[in-house]
């Protein structure tokens, strides 16, 4: 943009909560003080320590798709009606220039991972339904899933890749979730109370969406903005799998990440919407990270939504950041409700009492945390602020490599064995790969993943130290969360019954689990995040981890790539594998070798490889390339192969020997068999 600046405007929002079924009952809710946490009705709560939730009751009437009324169905039931609201608010249905289908993002998360059906597939009915072609991304990271949802979705706004995204959330109370929070004993007896007391959190849920633009692309077509998303940040705590990071340093690097992306200071922020979930570890490590991210003397109000709306799971930081806009838009701050009293740890001014109070701002934090260590934080201003200096893109190194495969260990075993991939991973010891890794309670997934890790770092020469590690991350493309994990957390419902389910069984069945473990075993602290798309999932996640070492000041490592995990029904399919490739990519590269570089990427709706080859070789300013220089998903699984993560990462894995070989000079790795992106990065020697 002209003025160095990232920020996109909000041109519509759409909520489904429990205080309201859209954004004017969502207001008129807040402003007259009105809780949702109310006894649960839709399942029973008398074997639990609580019978307390926040459900959206009588939304979305009518069914979305024909099967009987499932989970994955009321999710899809919250997000249709969200996203219709949004959309019509922002005038795309009705008003204004006409915005081709295939120009339209749509970028949810959530954190429903158990279900039967593909996770991704929420997304691209969705799509579907709305008459949208453009790229369909699900992003899942537990609680902080639609806050990275809006901040990927401004990265394909700032890329072009796209002129217009649907970025939001989704997820739904089941009562297997409200019993897996109740094994790990974080739930609250009586209504959330953050920052106060009681401690626990109550769980709930709903859907929200922000219609996002490029501030010319809004003018051009008479939208009018709402707010302005000004920058966004992750990170990963590299802790634990379900409790935070006590020091606070997870959710201060991400706030500092978003206010560097934004262009501001500390001092310049007069409002955080904290994810204050309740919980004693959360409110307490949360405060230390607003303090070392803001300064330790900050008087700055800091309220948490979650006593009105309860944790919304995967769609809270949507609905936080829609609660957010709303109040700044009329000088005022959001409430904590159910506030009785402060903690030893806690904000100074939390902004007690039932109802709002006046205030006036200019930009506000909003921040989310989730299992596995993915915290998440947006900036949200009332107008776009310059930066002082444009950001300059440039190629990324590629400086390492690493595969667990049906071959074994390693790209050279692939190469060895074959290019089949249809077969299981064989038995390995993970001290093959590393004796500093403790494999101890690691799923497939997991397993398949950190070794695929060590094996890239190992293969660029990076031994992670301490002062490496905070601008060190990973991102990992997925299909489903680990079926070993699954059906472990299966069999303990079965054994034990729902009111004593396994807790640590629980904590694995989130697509970020696995993620998570890598990211604790191999010390990564920086941009941590998982998406799934089907196929492609893994050169996706390159493709992010790209962007993010591009265009990111102290971001210097990333991890990237996919992992897919294998069961007995799958064995049928052909082919079909499992496994776990990852590459290292780099800010710089200064030891004298020359890496084959990522110069350009592209992302286009499903079928639509065609676009997402011209972006990205219109990107580097480059010409078609010969036909020996293109690596296809494909490839390595036919058209009848199920949606996986693994086969774009071979692809990209194999390009990448070419080039380090000096057969080529240029590759280009397409992907394009799924139902939610067509993708092309291209690697020049």
């Amino acid at each position: 943009m002209s003025d160095g600046s990232r920020a996109v405007v909000v041109t519509g929002m759409g909520s489904v909560s429990a205080i309201g079924h859209d954004c004017d009952e969502l207001l008129r809710a807040l402003e007259r003080g009105e809780s949702g946490i109310r006894q649960v009705t839709r399942f029973d709560t008398s074997g639990f320590s609580t019978r307390f939730g926040a459900e959206a009751r009588g939304c979305g009437e009518g069914p979305v798709v024909a099967d009987p009324l499932n989970d994955m169905e009321r999710c899809a039931r919250f997000a249709l009606r969200a996203a219709q609201e949004a959309l019509q608010a922002a005038g795309l249905r009705t008003t204004g220039r006409v915005v081709p289908s295939e120009r339209v993002a749509v970028v949810l998360g959530t954190g429903l991972g158990e279900v039967d059906h593909p996770i991704h597939e929420l997304t691209v009915d969705l799509a579907a339904r709305l008459g949208f072609e453009g790229p369909r991304l699900t992003i899942c990271t537990a609680c902080s899933s639609s806050t990275a949802a809006i901040g990927f979705a401004q990265d394909l706004l700032e890329s072009s890749c796209v002129d217009v995204a649907l970025a939001g959330g989704a997820d739904v109370l089941t009562d297997r979730i409200f019993a897996g929070f109740d094994a790990l004993h974080v739930l609250s007896p009586q209504r959330c109370a953050p920052f106060s007391t009681p401690f626990g959190t109550t769980l709930g849920e709903g859907a929200g969406f922000l219609v996002m633009e490029r501030p010319e692309h809004a003018r051009a077509r008479g939208a009018a903005g709402l707010a302005v998303i000004s920058g966004y940040g992750l990170s990963g705590d590299g802790h634990h799998e379900t409790s935070p990071d006590p020091t606070g340093g997870g959710v201060e690097r991400a706030l500092r990440g978003a206010l560097d992306d934004a262009g501001l200071r500390g001092e310049d922020i007069g409002y955080v919407n904290a994810h204050g979930s309740g919980t004693e570890s959360n409110d307490a490590s949360e405060w230390r990270g607003i303090q070392r991210g803001l300064g330790e003397t900050t008087a700055v109000p800091v309220s948490s939504c979650k006593g009105a709306l309860g944790h919304a799971q995967g769609a809270a930081g949507v609905l936080e950041t829609i609660v957010t806009i709303l109040m700044m838009r009329r000088n005022l701050l959001p409430q904590t409700l159910n506030f009785s009293g402060s903690r030893t740890f806690g904000p100074t001014d939390p902004v007690a009492g039932e109802l709002p109070r006046p205030g006036s701002y200019s930009h506000a934090l909003c921040l989310n945390s989730a299992f596995g260590g993915s915290n998440a934080a947006l900036v949200v201003s009332r107008r776009a602020v310059a930066r002082a200096i444009p950001r300059e893109r440039a190629s990324v190194p590629v400086v390492g490599v690493g595969l667990v495969s049906r071959h074994g260990l390693g790209w050279d075993a692939w190469q060895r064995g074959g290019t089949d991939v249809s077969g299981r991973v064989p038995t390995f010891a993970m001290a093959d790969v590393s004796n500093r890794i403790d494999p101890h309670g690691l799923d497939a997934s997991s397993r398949f993943l950190t070794a695929a890790g060590a094996l890239a770092l190992a293969d660029a020469g990076i031994g992670l130290k301490s002062r490496q590690r905070n601008g060190a991350g990973l991102v990992v493309g997925s299909t489903r969360p680990s079926p070993e994990s699954l059906e472990r957390f299966g069999r303990s419902i079965d054994e034990h019954g729902l009111e004593r389910v396994s807790a640590p069984a629980f904590a694995r069945v989130v697509l970020n689990a696995p993620a998570g473990f890598c990211s604790k075993l191999l010390g990564l602290k920086g941009p941590l995040t998982v998406l799934t798309t089907g196929a492609g999932s893994g050169l996706t996640a390159i493709i992010l981890a790209a962007e993010l070492l591009s265009s990111r000041e102290g971001v210097d490592l990333m991890l990237a790539g996919g992992v897919d995990e294998l069961t007995d029904r799958d064995e049928g399919a052909a082919p079909a594998g499992e496994g776990a490739g990852i590459v290292a990519l780099t800010r710089n590269h200064s030891d004298g070798a020359t890496p084959p570089r990522i110069v350009s990427w592209g992302v286009a709706g499903p079928g639509r490889s065609a676009s997402a080859v011209r972006q990205a070789l219109s990107k580097a300013g480059a010409g078609p390339l010969p036909q020996g220089q293109t690596f296809d998903e494909a490839y390595f699984g036919g058209p009848g192969t199920r949606e996986w993560a693994l086969p774009s990462t071979l692809a990209f894995l194999a390009a990448t020997a070419a080039l380090r070989s000096g057969r080529m000079g240029r590759a280009l790795v397409t992907s394009a068999l799924g139902s939610a992106v067509s993708a092309a990065v291209l690697l020049e020697a």
